[in-house]
């Protein structure tokens, strides 16, 4: 669904949880976004339920949350080894590191408050981040690419966190 898609309507549907994908766009500055990222952007504040962002929109909930993105010191664009610092969730079982697939221009260079650092990469500072208490994650890798040699696994894990939060 488009992220202009209204709460109202995740909420009717029943949705157990919201994964937002990539793009190319830039969203260093929130007065500058699209429409569609706008919307986006919106909505992490609202929905409850727990969210997966990747790429340009895990770039947008930091934006969103208090964060800093900046055009990357180097774009990454093919494979990435990514260092685990901090298992947590989503990342559970990956450490010490995995080789991720990247293509991104901008990068997040200071996380959110209340959001943690989970991994980075010799040119990406975060590579992933989770909120200290909400059900909110974001990766710069693409998870969802046969070239994320660890990317099913980042969905299992976040698909627990999915299950926790229904049983809650």
């Amino acid at each position: 669904m488009p992220p202009s898609t209204p709460l109202e309507k995740f909420e009717a549907m029943k949705a157990d949880a919201l994964v937002m994908g990539g793009g190319p766009q830039s969203v260093r500055s929130l007065a500058a976004l699209s429409d569609e990222l706008r919307d986006a952007s919106n909505l992490m504040t609202k929905i409850k339920l727990p969210m997966l962002c990747i790429c340009v929109t895990h770039q947008l909930m930091a934006t969103t949350f208090g964060g800093t993105t900046n055009l990357a010191r180097k774009p990454e664009f093919g494979p990435v080894e990514v260092s685990v610092s901090d298992e947590d969730t989503i990342l559970a079982g990956l450490k010490p590191s995995f080789t991720a697939w990247e293509s991104h221009n901008d990068e997040i260079v200071a996380a959110p408050p209340r959001f943690k650092v989970l991994a980075s990469s010799d040119n990406c500072t975060v590579q992933a981040m989770r909120h200290e208490k909400m059900n909110l994650f974001g990766v710069q890798f693409h998870p969802e690419v046969y070239h994320t040699l660890k990317g099913a696994d980042v969905f299992k894990n976040f698909l627990k966190v999915v299950d926790d939060y229904k049983r809650s």
